[in-house]
């Protein structure tokens, strides 16, 4: 065989080998699931449940899973329109006007850059004083703070994108700023409004350190409920834990799978450039 002919065979194998190595966690995870606890504790591992039931995602859902979903599904939702809502005006007065001046975007940007351990006390210290501990509105205005200099990047690089003519002509039949932006703008921005509402929702849904820190026992997250499952008091509890984990990854691969076409778009057009 010529060696060009290996060159195809060998970038097969390759891509192959990442599925693999990508789809085998995801595939014991969701398999443990339906496991029973001798099965999952079981040494050697054991792949495939004997008699596959949904005891632990009943267990799961009963003991605090529901809780944490629902919990995780609102403040994900709400902390991501609040970025959005107040991305597009944010990211629209950086292109058009240039506010700030020309290392101001830059600036913003640099917050996202920060590891979120650097805030992690003074936040806790700060929301304490204003009782923002164990409430849904601290961790809202956290994440919508943390995600917002994603989100006016993104959409800055969109809006850039975007003639200034059509804002001109908009502007000489008589409408003001904010009409340019919700009636011109944003209708124009639907590939980048979905990327960014996508992202936005994967890095909150996924977050764990403020979710952590932030509640004491009221309020958690699906993150912090997944990491309550290993513990001297309740044990090794894989089978509960890992029907939660299936569960928590459904929202995410449907926003992914949807948009990952615009997701593409976004990192290699209107950010990168």
């Amino acid at each position: 065989m010529k060696i060009n002919n290996l060159f195809p065979v060998l970038r097969y194998f390759i891509i192959i080998l990442i599925l693999v190595l990508t789809i085998l966690p995801l595939a014991w995870i969701i398999l443990t699931g339906f496991k029973n606890e001798l099965e999952y504790l079981h040494t050697p591992p054991i792949w495939f449940p004997s008699d596959p039931s949904f005891d632990n995602y009943i267990e799961m859902w009963v003991d605090g899973g529901k809780d944490a979903f629902i919990n995780s599904l609102f403040i994900t939702t709400t902390s991501t329109i609040l970025a959005i809502l107040l991305g597009v005006p944010s990211a629209y007065s950086l292109s058009r006007f240039n506010t700030g001046g020309d290392n101001f975007a830059y600036w913003i940007l640099s917050i996202k850059f920060l590891p979120p351990i650097a805030f992690a006390i003074p936040i806790s210290i700060m929301f304490s004083n204003f009782n923002l501990i164990d409430t849904y509105t601290g961790l809202i205005l956290v994440y919508t703070t943390f995600n917002l200099p994603f989100v006016i990047w993104i959409l800055r690089g969109f809006i850039n994108e975007i003639p200034k003519d059509i804002d001109d002509a908009a502007m000489i039949d008589g409408c003001g700023n904010f009409q340019i932006i919700y009636k011109i703008t944003v209708p124009l921005l639907g590939p980048g409004l979905v990327t960014v509402t996508i992202l936005t929702f994967i890095f909150i849904w996924s977050e764990f350190l403020f979710a952590l820190i932030l509640n004491n026992s009221e309020i958690y997250t699906v993150p912090v409920r997944l990491s309550m499952y290993f513990s001297e008091a309740v044990g090794l509890k894989w089978g509960p834990q890992s029907a939660l984990a299936t569960i928590s990854i459904i929202p995410m691969i449907l926003m992914a799978f949807i948009g990952q076409n615009y997701i593409v778009r976004a990192l290699t057009f209107g950010a990168v450039k």
